[in-house]
C-alpha cells in the first residue's frame, strides 16, 4: 500500500472503477456538462452472464473472504451479486443489508455537509475563506483555503505509517477531532505551497469538521444525520467514529497488523483515527441511495455544484482523473464531459467504491471485508468488471457537452 496506509488506498483507487476509453487531463477550469445518451442501457441476460463471470474472476483474485456489488439504472433495473462469506466463523453470505464500515466514501458525504452550509446565507463561511479564522496556529493556516481542504490541494501531509502504527496499537481508541488535527499540524508537509498541488490527507477532512461544528453549532453526527442520511433515505448508514456496527453486518479481516493476528477481525474495532476523513458505516442498497442523490446534486445549489467539478486538483499519475471538492473525477477528453464521480473507501479490513456515471445515471457500488494487509483489494474485482460495465455504465452519445454543470 502506498504510504503503508489505507487512507492513501482510499485516494489512489478514487478513480479505480476506471471504465471511460478515454480521459482528459484535469486543468481546465470548466468541467461541461454530460452528453445526453442516446439510448437507455439494458441489464440483459448476456451482461448479467458476463458479470457474473467477471465477478467469478475478480473475487478469486481478491482474497478476500466476501464481496458484493450492485449496479443500478433509471427504471429499476438492477444487478446485484455476492460472493463469500460475510463471517469466517460462521460461513454467513454476504447479504445487501449488512452494515459495514466503508471509509473515505465519508469524504463525499462530510464535502456535501460543508457544501449545504456555504450555499445558506445564515451560515458564516465561504470556499474562499482561510483556515486562520478558525485554527490559527495550524502551519500556512493564512494561506489554506476551504477550497483546498476540500480538494486536498492544501499541501497538508499525510501521516501515513505512524497513523497505521497508531491503530494497531490501539485499535479501540477514539482520538478527540482535535487530537486528530494535532497530529495532522505536526506532520510535514507536501512539498508545494497551498494550492499548487495535490496531496491526498485525512487532515483536511478534520479540518473541515471542525470548522462545520465551530460555524453551525451542531456536532458532525448530528450534521450527517440531519442532512444527509435522514432526508436521503439512509436508514442503515451512520457517522460512527466509535467504529459501531449494527446487525446484520460483515465482519472486516485486516492484514496491516500481523502482530494481531493475520487476518484480524476488526468488526469492533474504531473508526476514530478516520472521523470526518472516513468514520461512516453502511451497506449496499444505502450507498445506492446515496450515489442517486450525489448525483442530483444532494442539497447543494447550482452554483457549488458547478464547483464541485470544476476547483479540482489533478492526481499525479493517474492522467485524467482529479479531485473535485470532495469526489474524485473522470473526464473526458474530447468533450471535457465528467465521465464519473467516485470515491473509494478504506479502513481496517473493509474495502469500498462508489461511483455515480451522469451520461447514463447509472449507480455502481462495491463493499469487501478484506483488505489483503494493503487496502487495494477491492481493486482486482473492478478491474475485472470495468471491461464488462464500460459501454453500459457510459451509454452512448452524439452531442459533445456545451454548457457547465451544475
Amino acid at each position: 500500500m502506498r504510504n503503508s496506509t489505507w487512507a492513501v488506498a482510499a485516494v489512489a483507487a478514487v478513480a479505480a472503477l476506471v471504465l471511460s476509453g478515454c480521459v482528459a487531463t484535469a486543468s481546465d477550469a470548466d468541467v461541461a456538462s454530460p452528453p445526453p445518451a442516446t439510448s437507455a442501457p439494458v441489464l440483459d441476460s448476456a451482461l448479467r452472464e458476463q458479470l457474473e463471470a467477471a465477478l467469478d474472476e475478480g473475487f478469486a483474485a481478491s482474497g478476500m473472504p466476501g464481496v458484493i456489488v450492485g449496479v443500478w439504472f433509471p427504471g429499476e433495473q438492477e444487478w446485484v451479486a455476492a460472493r463469500g462469506a460475510a463471517d469466517v466463523e460462521t460461513d454467513e453470505p454476504m447479504a445487501r443489508d449488512n452494515q459495514q464500515k466503508i471509509g473515505s466514501i465519508t469524504k463525499t458525504i462530510v464535502s456535501t455537509v460543508m457544501l449545504q452550509v456555504i450555499g445558506e446565507a445564515e451560515f458564516d463561511v465561504r470556499l474562499d475563506d482561510t483556515l486562520d479564522r478558525w485554527y490559527p496556529a495550524f502551519p500556512e493556516a493564512s494561506n489554506i483555503t476551504v477550497r483546498m481542504l476540500l480538494n486536498h490541494s492544501s499541501g497538508t501531509g499525510e501521516a501515513g505509517r505512524a497513523q497505521v502504527d497508531r491503530i494497531c496499537s490501539a485499535p479501540y481508541a477514539v482520538p478527540t477531532s482535535d487530537e486528530l488535527i494535532a497530529v495532522g499540524a505536526a506532520t510535514p508537509r507536501a512539498d508545494f505551497a497551498p494550492g499548487a498541488g495535490f496531496e491526498y490527507a485525512n487532515t483536511n477532512y478534520f479540518l473541515l469538521g471542525g470548522i462545520l461544528e465551530q460555524v453551525t453549532g451542531d456536532d458532525l453526527a448530528t450534521l450527517i444525520h440531519d442532512r444527509i442520511t435522514e432526508p436521503f433515505g439512509m436508514e442503515r448508514s451512520r457517522f460512527a467514529p466509535d467504529g459501531t456496527v449494527t446487525a446484520p453486518l460483515t465482519h472486516g479481516y485486516s492484514g496491516f497488523c500481523p502482530e494481531l493476528g493475520d487476518p484480524v477481525d476488526t468488526v469492533d474495532w474504531s473508526n476514530g483515527e478516520s472521523w470526518a476523513g472516513g468514520a461512516m458505516v453502511s451497506t449496499l442498497d444505502d450507498l445506492h441511495a446515496w450515489g442517486e442523490a450525489l448525483g442530483d446534486g444532494a442539497g447543494v445549489t447550482p452554483e457549488l455544484q458547478a464547483a464541485r467539478y470544476a476547483d479540482v486538483a489533478p492526481i499525479p499519475g493517474q492522467p485524467g482523473a482529479a479531485y473535485g471538492l470532495g469526489t474524485g473525477l473522470e473526464l473526458d477528453v474530447e468533450t471535457g464531459c465528467v465521465i464519473s464521480v467516485t470515491h473509494a473507501g478504506a479502513e481496517p479490513g473493509y474495502g469500498s467504491n462508489l461511483a455515480y456515471y451522469p451520461a447514463t445515471g447509472a449507480v455502481f457500488a462495491i463493499l469487501g471485508n478484506g483488505d489483503g494487509g494493503t487496502g487495494d483489494a477491492t481493486t482486482e474485482v473492478l478491474n475485472a468488471l470495468g471491461p464488462v460495465l464500460r459501454s453500459a455504465v457510459l451509454g452512448s452519445t452524439t452531442e459533445p457537452c456545451a454548457a457547465p454543470w451544475g
